[in-house]
């Protein structure tokens, strides 16, 4: 059995010998082949490879570029959508200097046109372009343009050949901008033209054209034209930097050129190579003929600038000098608070609180000579607690004079001055209605005189004859009074308000009264008839002498004052010496008796005789002579 079967696989492997000997290498080729496909890196490596020269394979070939950009364009576009501010700032270096560089040109353009326009403003020259812009309608700018420019290219179409569509525009002026369509209808039929007028051939288009002040200059290419409406003579170089610019026109968009106008309608690339054909020069003789008055019309308006900023700043700092003064002013004023001061057109308008005694707004501002006209105010009122204020709110409350003073310290008010009796009793009451007063101190207070006057006459009873008159400090009395009200006023203790009593006038006065009584009684003669017995005149005249006598020693007793009185009575001498001594002193003592009993005291008198004449009879010496004199009490 075992041989049988050795024999049976004899031809099985023989084959497969013969087919390792004639496919085995080939086998080997396949399998590593396998395992390169198969192999993920190994594939990335072989497409790094080739890649770089694909790639520039299909970029230098016209034919296969847009099929290659349309993925990769859409792609962009895709990533964009997915993921904007990668992509911004990842083009933000280029971008920024880009942006930058087309405002700075068209900075640039305005700039030369307003200087332009600046320069010839103020001048002859200027004024005679101004009459032709009314004339002509044409807007002054482009007056001075005219005239300054050497040339100037107000506007650029891209003509599609064939159809003669434009595919884009661009233009100085939006006022003077062409209509686009009209000018491409324009162009073509000129070309038809001379084409059929001059048997031309359709090769040979049309290369220029004049519209009356401008000149069209048609640069042609193979995909479209590129039309450029001039203003001035430009020179033959700007034809071939426009060629050179529709050649770049033609690389970049290529067959983009021949599709319809629709698809590059929105193309920003293509619009801002449209934009390099706004070109233009500007005429360097009128330039330079014009810098001085250029540089003097900036130096004017550079100094005008400088005096209006000058002037702007004097007013505000003027502005801001009133605003401190005036905010200063009634923040030190007592019973005024600011809240808010606003300068508006010059005015300065302040808000806040006024207490109604505070000093008028009008009269605050007379006093530092400050324009009433400069300020506005709007206070609303309020209770101040400032010293000041309190002080003026008593002062009016209780109707004070001038030279009454009030001092609060604390929560003590000091008054000095003089004050009515109405006026002490509100004063003596005021600690218990005020929320800052506690005490009121009026020890420096006074009641007026006419009020201290009356209440000194009526606690004296004194007579119509006494006065009391203000003397300084004290309430002086004078006039005349009998010795005993002299003697009980003194005694009597009465208390005013800042009064003290003088008597001294009066004294005075009663002094002055004794000594007219005692010179008016001395030496005053009593005549008599017989014995006891007065003659009619010294009988009448002896009411008056006592009264006299008891007035003087009245005085003299309210005074201090003694009086001697002495009683010298005289006889004629008929009969003896005994006779007349005891005839003298009967009438002397006639005579005491009869002033005591009209009041007189005998306090102090004394009688005594007179001399007589023996030899003879003397009936005028019939007589009592009255003798007083005033002394010091002993």
């Amino acid at each position: 059995m075992k041989k049988s079967r050795k024999t049976d696989g004899q031809p099985v492997d023989d084959l497969q010998l013969l087919r390792d000997l004639i496919l085995g290498e080939e086998k080997d080729r396949l399998h590593k082949l396998d395992l390169r496909v198969s192999d993920l890196e190994s594939r990335t490596s072989d497409v790094a490879e080739v890649l770089p020269a694909a790639m520039n394979r299909l970029v230098g070939d016209p034919a296969s570029k847009p099929d290659f950009e349309r993925p990769v364009v859409e792609s962009i576009r895709g990533a964009i959508k997915r993921d904007t501010e990668s992509f911004a700032e990842a083009l933000f270096p280029v971008l920024g200097p880009a942006i930058r560089r087309a405002i700075a040109d068209a900075l640039s353009g305005l700039v030369q046109r307003i200087n332009a326009a600046l320069e010839h403003s103020f001048t002859i020259k200027g004024l005679k372009w101004r009459l032709e812009a009314a004339r002509t309608g044409v807007p002054f700018p482009q007056i001075v343009l005219r005239h300054t420019m050497l040339y100037a290219v107000q506007e650029a179409f891209l003509i599609q050949r064939g159809s003669g569509l434009i595919l884009a525009s661009v233009h100085r002026d939006e006022l003077l901008a062409l209509d686009e369509d009209a000018v491409a209808a324009m162009l073509t039929a000129i070309q038809s033209f001379i084409q059929d007028s001059f048997g031309m051939a359709a090769d040979e288009p049309l290369r220029s054209a004049e519209l009356g002040e401008r000149t069209v200059w048609v640069i042609n290419g193979p995909a479209a034209a590129l039309a450029c409406v001039i203003s001035g003579s430009p020179p033959r170089a700007v034809r071939a930097e426009l060629m050179v610019l529709l050649e770049t026109l033609h690389a970049r968009y290529g067959n983009r050129l021949s599709e319809k106008p629709e698809g590059l309608s929105g193309d920003e690339g293509l619009r801002a190579l449209m934009g390099e054909a706004l070109r233009e020069e500007v005429d360097a003789s009128v330039r330079s003929s014009t810098s001085f008055k250029y540089k003097f019309l900036w130096i004017m308006g550079g100094l005008l600038l400088l005096g209006f900023l000058g002037y702007a700043s004097i007013n505000a700092w003027r502005d801001q000098q009133l605003s401190r003064q005036v905010v200063d002013l009634f923040q030190a004023e007592p019973g005024f608070v600011i809240t808010a001061a606003e300068m508006d057109d010059g005015i300065l308008n302040i808000s806040g609180l006024r207490d109604p005694q505070a000093v008028p707004v009008a009269a605050l501002l007379d006093s530092q000579q400050i324009p009433a006209g400069k300020v506005k105010t709007d206070f609303s009122p309020y209770q101040s607690l400032d010293r000041e204020v309190i002080i003026q709110r008593l002062q009016r409350r209780f109707s004070l004079d001038p030279i009454t003073t009030f001092n609060l310290e604390g929560d003590e008010l000091t008054v000095s001055g003089t004050l009515t009796s109405g006026q002490f009793a509100g004063l003596q009451s005021l600690p218990d209605s005020h929320a800052l007063i506690r005490s009121v101190n009026l020890d420096g207070a006074r009641l007026n005189a006419e009020e201290a006057s009356r209440v000194f006459r009526e606690a004296l009873d004194a007579p119509d004859s006494v006065s009391f008159q203000p003397a300084g400090a004290q309430m002086a009395v004078s006039g005349l009074a009998d010795g005993s009200w002299f003697t009980a006023a003194r005694e009597v203790a009465i208390e005013v308000p800042g009064w003290q009593l003088d008597f001294m006038p009066l004294q005075q006065n009663l002094s002055a009264q004794l000594n007219d009584l005692i010179e008016n009684l001395n030496g005053r003669v009593f005549q008599y008839v017989f014995e006891t017995r007065l003659t009619p005149e010294s009988a009448a005249s002896l009411d008056v002498a006592g009264s006299e006598l008891v007035t003087a020693q009245d005085l003299a007793s309210a005074l201090g004052a003694h009086l001697n009185v002495t009683l010298e009575g005289s006889a004629d001498g008929t009969g003896s010496r005994e006779r007349n001594i005891e005839v003298s002193l009967s009438r002397s003592r006639h005579l005491l008796e009869e002033l005591v009993a009209r009041g007189m005291t005998e306090q102090g008198v004394t009688q005594t005789l007179a001399g007589w004449n023996e030899s003879g009879i003397e009936p005028e010496r019939r007589k009592v002579t009255l003798f007083i004199e005033r002394s010091a009490n002993p």
